[in-house]
């Protein structure tokens, strides 16, 4: 039987557990980090009676010489993404003089935000009011993914054991984390199979989390605050679970018991060791004096941030969303547009201002303009047709390597001609033979790598989470087999409605796949204001609208509040706002009139290549034949959706 000692933190428990339940032929001692500094143990007799030594970080100076070949890495799993609110405090009690680490109801753990409003001596009911977006923003609690998981990767880097795809898959599972240095149990059953892989010793146990007891749920579970949460996809709240078994505290209850906690303390002996709260007060207020902190932090903000003076008080044509761009377009930039319907409007208005719409998939030389446009070329910058899902797109991209290779080759037509399930309508006549089919597949796959690894910009517009999936491999279609082909055979398909969790990660991913071709590209998510023209869920069409608008607008905000060179515009917002009272859309409340469209292009162009244009828009409400006129000839739109209809 291996001996084997795991020296770690807290951590080291879970995955001395997981490693005896992965494979019994482990022996394993856990020894807490704490022990060997303190002199308990020694770290000598620890080398000396195990066969390795598996350990964070931390322990490298201390292996003994001669014995380091025992000793295996393993990553720390720090995290802060979910908790950047979480600090630690020392002081000195009253009456003592020995500085000490303040416990709380959450043994260790304190809130920065309420430490600061303590500090400055603001009530409890002022100290609610901070929990707040704004708030939580200007301290950067908003934008700390990022960095929190470039910091977790990297120890996996500096460990010699990468973490990225697991890091995927957690993140894909939902909040990961009980505090910043807690990780689920899954968490270090991955650490502890990784371990595993690296010495070469099988896993016997494969589904040990199912029975495996989770000690570091009992420990105190730090609550997923809603302006961080929302963005991420997640339910946020402000519950704060104690260690087990003291229950729960609200964050009134929280703050309350805080705040007396800290008059336990002298107070000027009191020392936040992550934000402090002067760090929080020059982030919140810059150099003003205490007396702006204690009042309302709304008082100096933008006026373009209140209702009243950005939305309601201004003429229609005048709204403007946006208040910054992370870059500009440049005429020489290649950009690059894929998504629903709604993205060709950007194309389209980009060519007619001279920008380079890099379109890779260009025509053959015989086909005129009509016919061209017919087979869909120039319509996107490659044939992919509609790509209204999240996960279509990272299918594309996959499949454009070889990385994926779907099970479903093609459909047939009801009048016998083949077409492609992945672009059902990019052959108005279809294929004659697969033969043919699968060369345009090739010449779209040219196209599309082509496009990923050339492109200065992307823009993409997210439009439905309701779409169609292969049971047998979760291939993605467009349209629901049966509208342009293919028969709804419901053994080998399914309807799925795409989660806020997991349009999320698909769009990460997304991110990740583009940056890995090509580092330096930027990219702009818009979501298509065009509501539903049907949905298979069980429920009305509005309710199914709002739901598939809402999840993508939440992810869309996610990534792009938390990844670099990443922007979301406000096409959406344009176009459904309530300022405008309906009238960006047709009678039918789902085509968008030109008007609203020449709205969204003013305010893309003015915003993102420099170019104003400062033409109004013209409210006046067209006549149904001129409307009808415009729609098929100023814009003519190509929506695979419409066929949903034409039954």
């Amino acid at each position: 039987m291996m001996r084997v000692s795991v020296v770690a933190n807290c951590q080291g428990e879970g995955i001395a557990a997981a490693l005896r339940a992965l494979n019994p032929g482990f022996q394993t001692t856990f020894i807490i980090t704490t022990d060997i500094y303190n002199g308990s143990v020694a770290i000598e007799d620890i080398f000396a009676g195990s066969d390795y030594v598996l350990a964070q970080r931390n322990i490298i100076s201390a292996a003994p010489d001669g014995q380091q070949h025992k000793l295996k890495l393993f990553p720390n799993i720090a995290f802060d993404g979910y908790h950047p609110d979480i600090t630690f405090i020392r002081g000195r009690k009253k009456g003592d003089t020995k500085v000490v680490s303040v416990d709380s109801d959450m043994v260790i753990y304190h809130s920065a935000i309420a430490f600061f409003c303590y500090f400055y001596g603001l009530s409890v009911e002022d100290t609610l009011g901070h929990y707040n977006n704004y708030v939580m923003s200007r301290l950067g609690y908003t934008e700390k993914w990022a960095d929190a998981r470039a910091a977790l990767l990297a120890e996996g880097e500096a460990v010699g054991m990468p973490i990225s795809a697991e890091f995927h898959r957690w993140v894909g599972q939902g909040c990961f984390m009980y505090s910043n240095n807690h990780p689920h149990l899954r968490v270090l059953v991955d650490v502890a199979k990784r371990i595993m892989a690296q010495m070469d010793i099988p896993v016997v146990n494969h589904n040990v989390t199912d029975y495996l007891p989770d000690a570091l749920r009992a420990m105190p579970i730090w609550p997923i605050y809603p302006p961080i949460a929302e963005p991420l996809g997640l339910s946020g709240d402000y519950t704060f679970k104690r260690h087990e078994p003291h229950g729960l505290l609200n964050l009134r209850e929280f703050v309350e018991r805080s705040y007396a906690t800290y008059d336990q303390y002298e107070k000027d002996s009191l020392q936040s060791l992550m934000l402090s709260p002067g760090d929080i007060g020059a982030l919140l207020y810059g150099n003003e004096s205490k007396a702006v902190i204690s009042g309302n932090p709304y008082k100096n903000l933008d006026a373009r941030q209140f209702w009243k003076n950005s939305v309601a008080s201004i003429e229609m044509g005048e709204l403007d969303p946006v208040i910054s761009t992370t870059f500009i377009i440049e005429k020489s930039d290649k950009v690059a547009t894929a998504g629903s319907c709604f993205a060709q409007h950007i194309a389209r208005t980009l060519s007619k201002s001279g920008f380079n719409y890099f379109i890779p998939e260009s025509a053959p030389a015989e086909l005129d303009v009509e016919q061209a446009h017919l087979k869909n070329y120039g319509v996107f910058s490659a044939r992919y047709g509609n790509i209204y899902t999240v996960r279509q797109l990272v299918q594309l991209i996959q499949r454009a390597y070889g990385k994926f290779i779907p099970d479903e080759k093609y459909w047939i037509r009801k009048d016998g001609a083949l077409v492609d399930p992945f672009r059902p309508q990019i052959e108005p006549e279809g294929f004659k033979d697969f033969g043919s089919l699968a060369a345009s597949q090739e010449e779209l796959f040219s196209a599309v790598r082509s496009m990923l690894e050339n492109m200065d910009v992307f823009v993409f517009t997210l439009g439905l989470t309701e779409g169609w999936r292969s049971k047998i491999d979760g291939a993605v279609f467009p349209l629901a087999p049966g509208v342009a082909g293919g028969s709804p055979d419901f053994d080998r398909y399914e309807f799925v409605n795409f989660t806020a969790e997991e349009v999320t990660t698909d769009l990460f991913k997304a991110v990740d796949l583009i940056r890995g071709i090509n580092p330096s590209c930027r990219v702009i998510f818009t979501v298509s204001p065009v509501p539903l023209i049907a949905t298979y869920e069980n429920k009305h069409a509005l309710v199914s609208t709002t739901y598939s608008k809402s999840v993508l607008r939440v992810a869309a905000e996610n990534v792009s509040n938390i990844l670099d060179g990443i922007d979301y515009f406000g096409s959406y917002e344009i176009i459904t706002g309530s300022y405008n009272r309906g009238s960006y859309f047709e009678d039918d409340l789902r085509s968008v009139t030109d008007n609203g469209v020449s709205h969204v292009m003013r305010i893309f162009m003015n915003n993102y290549t420099g170019l104003k244009n400062q033409d109004k828009v013209d409210n006046t409400k067209a006549s149904p034949a001129v409307t009808a006129t415009r729609s098929t000839t100023l814009f003519d739109i190509v929506c695979d959706e419409e066929a949903i209809a034409n039954f």
